[in-house]
């Protein structure tokens, strides 16, 4: 069994495929989690809800955490400080340098070499909406399916 090489340049499709893919994908997400719900709950109830509700409201449990709360709340301001200082000197520090560098595109020419096709053969392909690309074993373009080109 031989494996296909997807091409996929996500650009070269429509909003409309990008929207509906990504809102169905949305949607197993959230059926995903919806399945998951009744194993939650059952794990909650196992663990025990009134165990909790027994320590902390019935037994003043929570006495702790209040008492806590001023040096929880100090560790995170300093941990915020920290981070955003961090952040402010590191954008300082890279303000003038360019290190996100765009990507150059092959010309049409080199990309047809390597397929062994002509530029105009490669380029009636890449106007196409859909184009099912076939490969030998070794890489050599084999054939081109629903496409008006013959190979």
């Amino acid at each position: 069994m031989t494996r296909t090489l997807i091409i996929e340049k996500p650009e070269l499709q429509s909003q409309a495929h990008r929207y509906g893919w990504s809102s169905i994908t949305f949607l197993f997400w959230l059926l995903y989690i919806y399945l998951w719900l009744p194993f939650i709950t059952l794990v909650a109830w196992w663990v025990g809800v009134e165990l909790f509700h027994l320590q902390m409201v019935e037994l003043n449990g929570y006495a702790g955490i209040v008492e806590k709360l001023g040096l929880y709340s100090a560790i995170v301001v300093i941990i915020s400080i920290v981070l955003i200082g961090w952040a402010k000197i590191e954008r300082y520090r890279f303000k003038d340098s360019i290190r996100r560098n765009g990507y150059t595109t092959v010309p049409v020419g080199e990309v047809a070499k390597v397929f062994e096709l002509q530029e105009s053969q490669l380029t009636e392909l890449r106007k196409q909406k859909s184009v099912i690309v076939h490969f030998f074993d070794n890489g050599k373009l084999a054939s081109v399916a629903d496409s008006k080109l013959t190979m």
